[in-house]
């Protein structure tokens, strides 16, 4: 298909994906997502509680030094601290959770009536081949993230240099989420091999790159505002009113589970129109 076929039929993907958020089973391998970045959250808020102290208290001193375990210093770093929980989250239970809700999407599309258990249950047999499959995607954002914002912080820089190594990082995650955007539908629909999806993603780009492109950018957007107030955190403490930050990370987690929610459904159903070229 021509690049603008490509953009007609993502547009229509992704309002296919809109309109299957009232049903409740496809949620469900995100529900389990969410569980798990929200008990991440509440350990570094509630640090510490004697429940979780005995470890989240000497985790945060490495990571932060002393004087973030003084309130409300943990405020202070809570989004970045949070972020880079929520890379290993999405590497691991994320790559589960989409490769689930593919298969899911899959059946729904072509209309089958399916239990919500059973996407988890072929997520989680399948769950060794998605983790290594989305592997370098994920270890390519970290290194992009972490390595822009050290060469950042090294240089001292202030003003625009940080704000445009923020844009690169996001240009640049957008970028590699469509080239393997397709690589979980491989997976879990074509059941090829780790290998095998990663060699199959260039017969996806030509076929579907300018549609993962456009989704990519697309659900993107809603994050942006998010995540300007979260680098605003040191002023939001400043003010007063610490605990609002850990609201507004929790926001920025639930807004980034519906998220997945759409990229995982418009993924699918590009997948089959473009790449299979089914009738979905």
């Amino acid at each position: 298909m021509s690049p603008f076929e490509q953009l007609a039929v993502a547009w229509q993907a992704l309002l296919r994906a809109l309109r299957a958020m009232i049903r409740g089973g496809l949620w469900v391998p995100f529900l389990w997502l969410g569980l798990c970045e929200a008990l991440v959250l509440l350990a570094l808020v509630g640090f510490a509680h004697p429940a979780v102290s005995w470890f989240m208290a000497p985790l945060l001193q490495r990571l932060g030094g002393a004087a973030v375990l003084r309130y409300p210093n943990v405020f202070r770093i809570l989004p970045a601290l949070y972020a880079r929980a929520d890379l290993a989250i999405g590497a691991v239970f994320g790559s589960i959770a989409v490769g689930a809700a593919t298969w899911l999407f899959a059946e729904h599309f072509r209309g089958a009536t399916t239990p919500a258990g059973e996407g988890l249950r072929r997520g989680f047999g399948r769950a060794v081949a998605l983790v290594l499959v989305n592997l370098p995607f994920n270890l390519l954002v970290a290194a992009l993230a972490f390595g822009l914002e050290a060469w950042v912080a090294h240089r001292g820089s202030g003003g625009l240099v940080p704000r445009l190594a923020s844009a690169i990082i996001l240009g640049g995650s957008i970028l590699l989420q469509a080239v393997f955007f397709y690589v979980n539908a491989l997976v879990m629909l074509e059941r090829r091999s780790v290998w095998g999806a990663l060699a199959g993603l260039p017969e996806t780009w030509a076929r579907g790159f300018w549609a993962a492109l456009l989704l990519g950018i697309v659900l993107a957007l809603p994050l942006l505002p998010l995540q300007y107030l979260s680098n605003r955190a040191n002023v939001i403490v400043e003010r007063g009113t610490p605990e609002l930050v850990g609201w507004l990370v929790a926001a920025q987690a639930v807004v980034s589970l519906g998220l997945w929610f759409l990229l995982a459904g418009s993924a699918t159903l590009a997948y089959l129109s473009l790449v299979r070229e089914e009738d979905a």
